[in-house]
């Protein structure tokens, strides 16, 4: 007898469920996208237990008759394409008939659906890819899944699985970018009882992400709109002094959906060119209209990878239409500049009167944290005050007893020694000085924190799963929050670090959780990156002006650390020239 054999058609919906369904989010993503292809303006999704327990996606979209419900969970049965030819011009997101066939399989599944001009609806109830029963039943307009135990017949799928934060984590970062992406559906979000995410579906791109992003970020995004060779660019950027640490809030759309796609972030980057600085990153959501001819997406079973026939023309139309906004609004900027530089002597109150309203915003906050809000002079001073305090015992006396030449372009320190000539980066050594000293201070289980009166951060449902699974990390370096009620939170204390933007400063730790995840099977350590975050931002900067004794100060607290020669991100602290190397330089 032969040894290859035919598959079980059950074993072969969980090989396919394999490739479909990885974990609760895609299942979600799935029912999500269903729901959107059938017109729905309202989708609810409620999930316990991290989804592993249940899923349950309701909208109120066209429903389907029994015939139509009995063959959506058998495999390649789909509504969305008829010939081969209709997979070069597929507007759906889904078109396989694969996504309920697979998701059938490998959990219990019941579907409930009535179109509009329905009496009753149709009950579909499938276990582990067998169908069990077929009913009629009474249930609103539209269309019900519920998705329960899922993997139970997989035990091994559930062991490769994260943490139950980190999968529901991953639900709601499903549901905010189609939220971002359909803002004309209402979408609501329950974990358990707790409502995490709530749109109104009002189909204004900028309200869908203030409720997203949070309030602070309304006013920082530019609309972008742009058409050129039949290519149509749609969305909202932010401006270039409201960036990230990742790209993890850019969310693309090609043909309405949502796509992962390096050309396209590349290529948002590169508008901004010159504009932000390395490392971080544009916050953006972009639509993309194209010919679908144009476009494939049946490279993965998840639909979510695509690739262009014409990437070159997607990229020069994509980056024309970034470029045009950011330059309409620099544009707007420098006259509003020059506006204010015109203005005569009679404006004067009216600038007065500023001051004093950003006075009066500031006055009840202790004074202690006068500095942790004044980046330009309350930290430099503070940072001055620290270098001439400190009393650091130096290991090996070989920065301070160079002779100091003095400093040049307000960034170097310039001095010589036994014949040779050094020049000292002052932000890369104070940078190596503050890194050492907080990771010191952890090691000993200090904790510097400033309390502030409570500030109010609005969280998205999938920051807020990264601050409770963390909670001891942010705990750890300073900060304290008491929640208010769903993705609302008050800061009562915060890290005794110099930042401007409470808001903004949380979420750079948030990024570095998830840089943390992401490169979980790596050497990264997530608490010296939080101390080289903290040194970046503390130390003296380019520009700032010492005097002899402050970089006199600096050299010896470079003496005291453990690695001197370079900065914690590995750039070097100083170069040393030496006479042989000037004299070969002026060929003496």
């Amino acid at each position: 007898m032969g040894k290859i054999v035919l598959l079980d058609k059950n074993v072969i919906n969980q090989i396919a469920a394999g490739e479909v369904v990885e974990r609760p989010a895609s299942v979600v993503k799935e029912l999500v996208e269903n729901s959107i292809d059938a017109g729905a303006s309202r989708i609810t999704v409620e999930i316990k237990e991290s989804g592993l327990k249940e899923i349950k996606v309701i909208d109120n979209g066209s429903g389907m008759d029994p015939d139509d419900a009995k063959m959506a969970v058998a495999r390649h049965a789909t509504s969305k394409i008829r010939i081969a030819d209709d997979l070069n011009m597929v507007n759906t997101l889904g078109f396989r008939g694969e996504a309920l066939a697979a998701i059938s399989s490998v959990s219990r599944f019941t579907l409930m659906t009535r179109p509009p001009d329905a009496v009753a609806g149709t009950k579909v109830v499938v276990e582990g890819g067998e169908l069990k029963d077929i009913s009629a039943v009474g249930c609103p307009c539209g269309t019900q899944v519920i998705v329960e135990d899922l993997f139970f017949n997989s035990q091994p799928r559930r062991k490769f699985l994260k943490s139950p934060r980190s999968e529901a984590a991953a639900i709601a970062d499903v549901l905010i970018r189609f939220a971002l992406g359909y803002p004309h559906i209402s979408f609501n979000y329950y974990s358990g009882k707790r409502l995490c995410l709530a749109t109104y579906g009002q189909g204004d791109i900028i309200d869908t992400a203030t409720i997203v992003y949070g309030k602070e970020s309304r006013d920082r995004f530019l609309t972008v709109s742009y058409q050129e060779d039949g290519i149509k660019i749609e969305g909202i950027i932010s401006e270039p002094e409201y960036t990230r640490s990742s790209r993890f809030y850019q969310s693309f759309f090609v043909n309405k959906r949502l796509v992962r796609n390096f050309l396209l972030s590349h290529t948002l980057e590169n508008a901004y060119q010159g504009m932000i600085t390395s490392g971080r990153y544009p916050t953006a959501v972009l639509f993309i209209e194209i010919d679908p001819s144009m476009v494939d997406v049946n490279v993965h079973p998840t639909k979510s990878d695509i690739r262009f026939s014409d990437s070159q023309l997607v990229a020069r139309v994509v980056y024309r239409g970034v470029n045009f906004a950011l330059s309409s609004f620099l544009q707007k900027q420098r006259g509003f500049l020059v506006k204010e530089e015109q203005t005569g002597p009679h404006q004067e109150p009216e600038q007065q009167h500023s001051r004093e309203k950003v006075k009066y915003q500031t006055e009840p906050l202790p004074i202690k944290t006068r500095a942790v809000y004044n980046q330009t002079f309350g930290k430099k001073l503070q940072i001055r005050d620290d270098i001439i305090k400190d009393k650091s015992v130096s290991k090996n006396p070989f920065f301070q007893e160079m002779q100091l030449i003095g400093q040049v372009l307000g960034t170097y320190i310039i001095a010589e020694q036994e014949g040779n000539l050094f020049i000292i980066d002052q932000h890369a050594a104070h940078e190596r000085v503050l890194y050492e000293k907080i990771l010191d201070k952890w090691q000993n289980k200090k904790v510097f924190s400033q309390k502030i009166c409570p500030h109010r951060i609005l969280l998205t449902p999938e920051e807020e799963q990264l601050y409770l699974e963390n909670r001891e990390f942010f705990q750890n370096v300073g900060y304290t929050l008491e929640r208010e009620t769903a993705n609302r939170y008050f800061v009562i204390t915060v890290p005794d670090q110099p930042h401007t933007n409470i808001d903004q400063f949380f979420r750079e730790h948030l990024d570095l959780v998830r840089q943390a995840k992401e490169e979980a099977d790596t050497a990264f350590n997530i608490k010296e990156a939080a101390a080289k975050l903290y040194a970046c931002k503390g130390a003296i900067k380019a520009g700032d002006r010492l005097t002899q004794a402050e970089m006199h100060q600096l050299l010896v607290q470079l003496d005291a650390a453990d690695h001197p020669e370079h900065c914690p991100h590995g750039r070097p602290t100083y170069i040393k020239i030496t006479e042989f190397d000037l004299s070969r330089w002026f060929h003496r």
